[in-house]
């Protein structure tokens, strides 16, 4: 039984779009959905959220075993809420009870997942992608099967290495963090790599200019430079038979580091779409798991993937469990159809696909929480 437990309420206008639109979110990082959307269960490492459409709001209900485990789900359901509705005031303010009595208050303290970061080198991957790779204390958290992190970018001073620390957010009384203070750009990226014996974490970026706050701390990046580290978050690659990962440019640190962890007999095949030839790089793969790259050179994002993925050569029997999975990241549209290709037209059994919208085309970057980029 559950240790913990954290409630809340969140108020909004339209309180069952904001449940239906969180839950296929949670649903695209692999997470398991339970009950109708009126009563949402969602069941992740250590505890499960609880969901409830009440008049003019959502019930909130955290169970978990462990703190860490507690307030990792506090800050993504208020966050992932606050994110899908910007314009609206949700008013979540969480309450506590563990076993002992009332859970001790963190007001004014950093978050538990929050680790202080500076850069330590940077090196050009291909022309349109940056590998940062920064160091820091406490790193031993991001060793897990979770391979998303929230980067806290300061907007001013990057570039020179010698600026001054910036503010860093701390924690009001319900929990959560406290922005208010920082210039600070949140963004979620992928952990390309993690060396705890070094105390480093790589971070590949896709560069695009000047125009977001990741492509631009990522060309100014040098020695040296401050950045806040908070996770990790999202899921793991599952590996359950025959095999298909597919994405674009923004899933190939996670399509790389799954490669890598794989058993050289793993068998399946491997789609990635990018800008140009130019924009291949060297990844190790088992000989089961054949990398095909497709250049875009021009065509719209997500149209060479999609046709690719729909032309896919599927082994007999992938309806059975266990006999075949599939792993997507990309653009949100084309996540999303992605999804009905696999689950509708391939007919694979729930929990054996995943196809995450890790940015959504037309907006700016971070203006939609959808994983990683």
């Amino acid at each position: 039984m559950a240790g913990l437990i954290a409630e809340a309420r969140a108020r909004a206008r339209q309180p069952e779009a904001l449940v239906l639109r969180f839950r296929e979110h949670m649903a695209g990082h692999g997470l398991t959905i339970l009950g109708p959307p009126a009563d949402t269960r969602i069941d992740f490492p250590g505890g499960s959220a609880f969901l409830t459409l009440e008049p003019g709001g959502i019930a909130l209900r955290i169970e978990a075993a462990e703190p860490d485990r507690l307030a990792d789900a506090k800050s993504t359901l208020a966050g992932h809420l606050e994110a899908f509705a910007p314009e609206e005031q949700l008013g979540i303010v969480w309450r506590g009870l563990g076993e002992g009595g009332p859970v001790a208050g963190d007001l004014g303290r950093r978050p538990h997942n929050f680790r202080v970061a500076r850069v330590a080198r940077v090196v050009e991957v291909t022309p349109r992608m940056r590998r940062v790779t920064v160091t820091g204390q406490g790193f031993d958290r991001f060793d897990a099967e979770m391979m998303h992190v929230k980067l806290l970018l300061p907007e001013e001073g990057t570039g020179s290495g010698t600026a001054p620390e910036p503010r860093w957010p701390v924690l009001t009384a319900s929990g959560q963090p406290d922005f208010s203070d920082c210039a600070l750009a949140r963004r979620t990226y992928t952990l390309r790599r993690v060396d705890l014996a070094r105390s480093e974490l790589d971070i590949d970026f896709v560069t695009h200019g000047d125009g977001s706050p990741g492509s631009r701390f990522a060309l100014r990046a040098r020695p040296g430079d401050w950045l806040g580290v908070a996770g990790p978050g999202g899921g793991n690659i599952p590996l359950q038979g025959w095999t298909l990962l597919a994405g674009d440019e923004t899933a190939l640190p996670a399509i790389a580091r799954a490669l890598e962890a794989m058993p050289a007999g793993a068998r399946g095949q491997v789609l990635i779409e990018v800008a140009d030839a130019a924009e291949r790089q060297p990844l190790a793969h088992p000989p089961g798991m054949p990398v095909t790259w497709l250049p875009r050179d021009g065509a719209a994002h997500g149209e060479r993937l999609l046709a690719a993925v729909r032309a896919v050569d599927w082994p007999a029997g992938r309806d059975q469990p266990g006999t075949a999975s599939a792993w997507a990241a990309c653009e949100a549209a084309t996540a999303r159809a992605l999804r009905e290709h696999f689950g509708q037209a391939l007919g694979l059994p729930r929990g054996a696909f995943r196809a995450a919208g890790y940015w959504r085309q037309g907006l700016a970057e971070g203006a939609a929480e959808s994983g990683a980029a």
